[in-house]
């Protein structure tokens, strides 16, 4: 379903029922996420794929009481019907019912099987320390996207995030394609290119990357294990270019929202430097090695900012970032074209 601008969402979901609350107990509070929608990870055939999903944190090193061996914590629907699909019994697989699916669980239920909301549908499994929940809007025709869980007029709720996003820097560069690699993690990198420029001195073809991240103000057990925090995508991001010495905007635009898939290659909506956080498991083991990721984006994803457009002189560029309770920060950046 493209969008202008990649990822905004104009379709209404409609559920099943008006339940809402969380896949893992207790279902009404509010549970760490570990991995967003849309971050980076790492894939064979494409370098490096969206995260189609969040990934809801459960505590490896608590099981729940009776979790059978290599289980950890109950998982639960948040929507009621008619369980599309299921994998079997003692498999490390998924549940697909209604609107949802949840992933890297030890199914209870089975295909056909009618469902309510809140009950109980399988187990996580040992050394995941999550369960992956995905949506899916359909539309006519038959066909249906993956669409963020958390955002607003969602089931995924109560969710609660106070902190609002961080813009860390700006930079130029010469526009140059870049190729994702690996770490011995398997954690996806994207790997350098293009040379940077002086923002004084601008012309040409000009890419403009961005890097910020989300940071939250809820933390849950994460306050025992703060090194599995980690940075979340941003729920939107956008740009307003203004002429300094006349003070006229000549150019506002909205960069990406984060309510569906973008629908371009990652190495577009990523810039160069970018990092996969690493999986929990990766980061228990690798202690102290930093866990995070981190997270650069193209302003001007699949193209570059064409300054021959533009009057030589000093200009302002003001980079706006949401996130996906509506907590804003921005960041001003001089610049000066010169063609």
């Amino acid at each position: 379903m493209p969008s202008d601008p990649p990822g905004k969402l104009t379709a209404a979901q409609r559920y099943n029922d008006d339940y809402f609350g969380w896949p893992v107990a207790p279902v009404q509070r509010q549970h760490p996420i570990r991995s967003t929608f849309l971050d980076p990870r790492a894939d064979d055939r494409h370098g490096a794929i969206y995260h189609q999903g969040v990934d809801i944190a459960v505590n490896d090193v608590q099981p729940e009481r009776g979790a059978p061996r290599a289980r950890t914590h109950r998982v639960y629907a948040i929507e009621g019907g008619v369980v599309e699909e299921a994998t079997p019994p003692g498999v490390r697989g998924n549940v697909h019912l209604g609107h949802f699916g949840y992933g890297h669980v030890d199914a209870s239920v089975r295909p056909g099987q009618r469902v309510f909301a809140g009950q109980m549908i399988g187990w996580t499994w040992l050394t995941t320390w999550h369960v992956h929940l995905s949506e899916f809007l359909f539309l006519p025709g038959g066909r249906r996207i993956l669409v963020n869980p958390l955002r607003s007029g969602g089931k995924l709720r109560p969710y609660v995030d106070r902190f609002g996003p961080l813009i860390h820097e700006v930079r130029f560069y010469t526009p140059a394609d870049a190729q994702w690699g690996r770490r011995r993690t398997n954690v996806a990198v994207l790997r350098p290119a293009g040379r940077r420029l002086d923002r004084r001195r601008l012309s040409g073809s000009v890419d403009i990357r961005v890097r910020a991240a989300d940071r939250q103000s809820f933390q849950g057990w994460f306050g025992q294990h703060p090194y599995l925090a980690a940075p979340h995508h941003l729920y939107r991001l956008s740009l307003v270019l203004v002429h300094q010495p006349s003070g006229q905007v000549v150019l506002r635009r909205p960069v990406f929202w984060a309510d569906q898939l973008l629908g371009i290659p990652t190495n577009q909506h990523y810039a160069p430097g970018t990092k996969q956080n690493l999986t929990a498991e990766g980061c228990v083991l690798a202690q102290p090695t930093n866990c995070r990721g981190s997270f650069w984006y193209h302003l001007f994803p699949g193209s570059a900012w064409d300054t021959t457009g533009y009057p030589n002189g000093r200009y302002l560029l003001r980079v706006r970032a949401w996130d996906i309770r509506g907590n804003h920060t921005f960041r001003d950046v001089e610049l000066v074209v010169r063609n």
